[in-house]
């Protein structure tokens, strides 16, 4: 075997390792616990969705998720140990290529609104506050471009996409339909995800029915969507989370 067939096949464990559901917990759970480090701004939306319910939800809530994290964490820290998985290498891997991700989208989807009749910077809701943040501001902004990785990729990607790509998939294979039907569902629940990802903007944006914002706001979730379909939850939910970071840092 030469050189480069074992690098590219590490390269390939790698990414097979990477898809573990210990490895995903180990490198989302930095997003999640920097979204409950911080209080949760008023008037939020769908950027923390999750957060929001753990506000009505009490103080008690807000312990309890921490609680559950601190369980996943033992069992993955487990499962990781039993299976001899590269889990730092590989969650390092899917954060840092995220992030990469995020960066890139930004001036890719202020490009696309250049090309079509859209509103730029409409997938954020602009946020008061000075240019040059302080501390303690900068920690609530990054808190809450944390949830919106994490929370938005969990309920619009991972569940609506993901979950209604299966569904449709073995609605199709019941009624019979070919390979096509696979592709055709995987079409079918990124378009309706999309939709409703800008839809759902409502919750905290008075304008996010405008046609323009709208719009942008569903391209993004395409991006997302795709992204996800790509490369999986976790660079999905960094690169949301590293796109809102770096709009809201710069604000």
């Amino acid at each position: 075997m030469s050189a480069r067939t074992g690098a590219v096949g590490e390269i390939h464990q790698l990414a097979r390792h990477g898809r573990d559901p210990a490895v995903l917990l180990v490198a989302l759970l930095p997003l999640a616990l920097l979204h409950v480090s911080s209080p949760l701004r008023d008037a939020s939306g769908a950027w923390s969705l999750g957060g929001e319910l753990l506000a009505r939800g009490g103080p008690w809530a807000r312990s309890g998720v921490i609680v559950l994290l601190v369980v996943a964490a033992l069992w993955a820290v487990g499962r990781i140990r039993e299976l001899a998985l590269p889990w730092a290498t590989g969650a390092l891997a899917m954060a840092l290529e995220g992030v990469l991700w995020g960066v890139a989208l930004r001036p890719a989807l202020v490009l696309a609104s250049s090309w079509l009749p859209l509103a730029p910077g409409a997938l954020v809701v602009p946020m008061p506050g000075a240019p040059a943040p302080d501390l303690a501001e900068l920690h609530a902004r990054l808190a809450l471009a944390a949830g919106a990785g994490l929370w938005e990729e969990l309920l619009f990607r991972a569940l609506l996409l993901g979950g209604g790509a299966l569904a449709l998939a073995r609605l199709f294979a019941l009624l019979g339909w070919g390979d096509g039907a696979r592709v055709l569902a995987r079409v079918l629940a990124l378009t309706a995800s999309s939709l409703v990802f800008a839809w759902v903007h409502v919750l905290g944006d008075p304008n996010a029915l405008a046609p323009e914002v709208f719009a942008f706001r569903a391209l993004a979730g395409l991006a997302f969507g795709v992204l996800f379909l790509l490369r999986g939850l976790a660079v999905t939910a960094w690169a949301h989370a590293g796109y809102d970071a770096l709009v809201l840092v710069l604000a």
